[in-house]
């Protein structure tokens, strides 16, 4: 997964991550594990949320990586495209 940069597109992140920073996107402020899993339409099949679950746990390599921002432990915002990397 590549390191965020200025002008990069997310395009270049595969289909699962890009689905997040969408709903991350929509909802405007910083979601929880949950949360997401609901507007993915997740929330009520077990092994959908399960995988998300895996998913949103290597979130944290997209916060490293400059994607996401991770305000307080546990939410995680979009990285404003204006923003510097970290």
């Amino acid at each position: 997964m590549p390191v965020w940069q200025a002008g990069m597109a997310e395009t270049v992140l595969p289909v699962a991550y890009r689905d997040v920073l969408e709903v991350l996107a929509d909802a405007g402020q910083g979601l929880r594990a949950k949360q997401i899993a609901v507007a993915l339409g997740l929330a009520g099949e077990r092994r959908g949320v399960e995988g998300l679950r895996v998913k949103l746990k290597r979130l944290v390599r997209l916060v490293r990586r400059g994607w996401l921002v991770e305000p307080e432990v546990g939410v995680y915002v979009r990285r404003h495209q204006g923003a510097e990397s970290p």
